[in-house]
């Protein structure tokens, strides 16, 4: 989560509890939390940089908004259609029928809503500017470099 992010707001603590189910992470934590253990260990900040703050005309989490309107390329086209409305309606039905019919386990259904809660949370969170769910972390240490997930770049050195 980005440094706006407050979990005294109830629309936030929503959006990001809506991302920690639909993806499977136990808490999401505020960058700021992230360069206070990053010091607390000893590293030393160089340089973060938060790419998806770029101000692109087009933001990271267009394909998941469903607007064919910003579709890029044929490929776009195909992803944004799968979360338009149509997309998603297909998807339930298919997805409710398949577990009617016992091709798919019980509770199919229920998971795959959880998912798209997971995705209108990423959007809302996205566009309020409080979700920053791609992160790269570089640190340096004297053993390895070690790379996290891309779009927030944090250089650090060792003190």
């Amino acid at each position: 989560m980005t440094d706006e992010w407050d979990p005294s707001i109830a629309e936030h603590k929503s959006m990001a509890h809506q991302i920690e189910v639909g993806n499977g992470i136990p808490e999401m934590r505020p960058m700021r939390m992230a360069r206070a253990a990053m010091e607390a260990v000893g590293f030393e900040i160089e340089h973060e940089e938060d790419l998806a703050a770029r101000g692109d005309a087009i933001p990271w989490y267009y394909p998941l908004e469903g607007d064919p309107r910003k579709a890029q390329t044929l490929w776009d086209c195909v992803t944004v259609l799968r979360v338009s409305w149509t997309g998603r309606l297909v998807n339930r039905s298919v997805i409710r029928c398949l577990e009617w019919l016992g091709i798919a386990p019980r509770g199919t259904f229920a998971v795959s809503q959880k998912l798209e809660d997971a995705v209108a949370a990423l959007v809302a969170g996205g566009q309020a500017k409080v979700c920053m769910c791609m992160c790269l972390c570089m640190s340096d240490t004297e053993s390895e470099l070690q790379l996290f997930t891309p779009m927030y770049l944090m250089v650090s050195r060792k003190v």
